[in-house]
């Protein structure tokens, strides 16, 4: 199904984005004791940008503009990492609107290896968690609507589904529609 609707959207338009809405406004719990989560620091970024994991690296891109970074750390040695944006650095509107008192997930990696291990959700609750208790009112996250492995981190991280957001673009114009999910 999914190669269909690729399919027939890459005949009628020049381009398209489908994306699922996420958001968390409410206080996870993060109390694993295996894991540290920590801000980004030069020593992280050196370790990532020599990361064996071609996404781990290209994360860096995010970092390069000033974005502020989240790792999950396991005896000192990054794992995943994730990438925010507040109103002023976000640059999606047309995907999905950021108001003031929110952030952004603009990226997540995971180290190969580490695949499979459930670090991407607890990353994701643990970012909700840093942000909300510093007074955030919501994090959102917009997610490409059949990168399952992503949908199935944010479920179990126990962000709700808000919402659904396709663009498609005709020649050089974009045509967007957002559509909540009650």
């Amino acid at each position: 199904m999914k190669k269909l609707a690729k399919r027939l959207l890459g005949r009628v338009t020049s381009d398209y984005r489908i994306n699922w809405i996420y958001a968390a406004d409410a206080l996870p719990d993060f109390d694993d004791q295996a894991f540290s989560i920590e801000p980004e620091t030069v020593s992280h970024r050196a370790v990532l940008r020599a990361s064996s994991t071609e996404k781990m690296r290209n994360s860096q891109s995010y970092a390069d503009v000033g974005l502020a970074g989240l790792v999950l750390t396991e005896m000192s040695r990054p794992l995943a990492v994730a990438h925010f944006a507040e109103v002023n650095q976000y640059d999606r509107t047309s995907t999905w609107p950021l108001r003031e008192g929110e952030v952004a997930v603009m990226d997540i990696a995971t180290e190969e290896r580490e695949r499979g291990r459930g670090l991407a959700p607890r990353l994701i609750r643990a970012a909700a968690r840093h942000y909300l208790t510093q007074g955030r009112r919501r994090l959102i996250a917009f997610i490409w609507w059949s990168n399952s492995p992503s949908l199935r981190a944010f479920e179990k991280a126990g962000w709700r589904r808000i919402g659904c957001s396709v663009e498609l673009r005709f020649g050089r114009r974009w045509l967007g529609f957002r559509i909540p999910v009650p």
